[in-house]
């Protein structure tokens, strides 16, 4: 676990960790130079947790911070903490029956209840924000964890258990690469070393509230696709977006090489991501020049491929048009 001016909820966090219905061997704990009574009130937990508690002279911030108390776990599976959640009596007895009838899965990843500050049900999950429904859930299930993931992050850390042996590919955690967080990180390598396990049910109640430092990231839907204004607007600002994805896929696969099998299937659709986005924001100003290019990924079935899960059959076709056109 992290923490960070955590007073206000760390109570309930830790209460909520003494009523598992099985206990963690250990608890860790790193203070990111936190100002309030954080410590103080996990120190009042030590004799119902085997905690130990880390307290950095100096903030790391989030992705550091964690990447520090990880590292420092000894257990042979890691279960990351938020400091403002609930989790239910039965999260950890889940996740350790996974990976005991499971082997050869090197982490899970569970639903959660989002919830307010008062730990009120807001009517909806976690997976419902993300976007990760039926359709997607059985193209994990079908083994494009890695695909689905590429699409835009799906897993949230405190929902997320991983054997230790994760981290032999996984630290240092990258800091270069523009809205990837640990939590991210993580799960994308997971599914490119071994099999990524789901829990439909909610395990936890993850609290939205204006402190946090990380909350509820719905999955952002892709292009939208209008007429109105499109040949309006200034070129550079149609494929700044196509360039910012072309860029997120470049570092993204060079953070990996050297972690993963580079020749791996799942690593090679980084590559194609990267490919595609470089296609259509390198497009040339010549417009009969960006029949060939474009016609050859319509073909290929890559606009299709990218587009936003919600889109209807339309959408490949009006990027297409868009591209040659606009």
């Amino acid at each position: 676990m992290c923490t960070f001016n955590g007073e206000r909820y760390i109570e309930k966090q830790l209460e909520s960790i003494v009523q598992q219905s099985y206990l963690p061997f250990e608890v860790i704990i790193v203070d990111d130079n936190s100002s309030d009574h954080t410590i103080s009130k996990i120190e009042s937990f030590q004799h119902n947790l085997n905690i130990r508690i880390v307290r950095n002279s100096e903030s790391l911030g989030v992705i550091k911070n964690f990447e520090k108390a990880i590292s420092l776990c000894t257990g042979d599976i890691i279960a990351p903490c938020d400091q403002d959640d609930y989790w239910h009596p039965n999260k950890l007895e889940e996740y350790v029956s996974f990976f005991n009838k499971n082997p050869d899965s090197v982490a899970v990843f569970s639903n959660a209840l989002i919830v307010d500050e008062n730990l009120k049900e807001l009517g909806s999950t976690f997976w419902q924000e993300v976007r990760f429904f039926e359709p997607q859930i059985a193209q994990w299930k079908a083994g494009d964890a890695t695909g689905i993931l590429l699409a835009g992050n799906r897993v949230a850390g405190c929902m997320f258990a991983f054997r230790k042996e994760l981290l032999t590919y996984g630290l240092p955690f990258p800091t270069h690469i523009p809205k990837m967080i640990h939590d991210g990180w993580l799960a994308l390598l997971a599914t490119l070393v071994g099999k990524v396990g789901l829990i439909a049910e909610p395990l936890m109640s993850y609290r939205q509230h204006s402190q946090q430092q990380v909350g509820t990231r719905p999955q952002q839907k892709g292009e939208k696709i209008q007429l109105s204004g499109r040949f309006n607007r200034p070129r550079i600002e149609k494929l700044a977006p196509f360039l910012e994805k072309r860029d997120y896929f470049c570092l993204l696969k060079k953070a990996l090489s050297g972690k993963v099998d580079t020749g791996n299937a799942d690593f090679l659709k980084i590559e194609k991501s990267e490919s595609f986005y470089e296609m259509r924001g390198t497009l040339s100003e010549n417009k009969f020049k960006r029949v060939i290019p474009a016609l050859k990924a319509l073909l290929s079935g890559n606009y299709h491929h990218y587009k936003d899960q919600s889109a209807n059959w339309a959408a490949p076709y009006k990027a297409f048009l868009g591209d040659i056109l606009e």
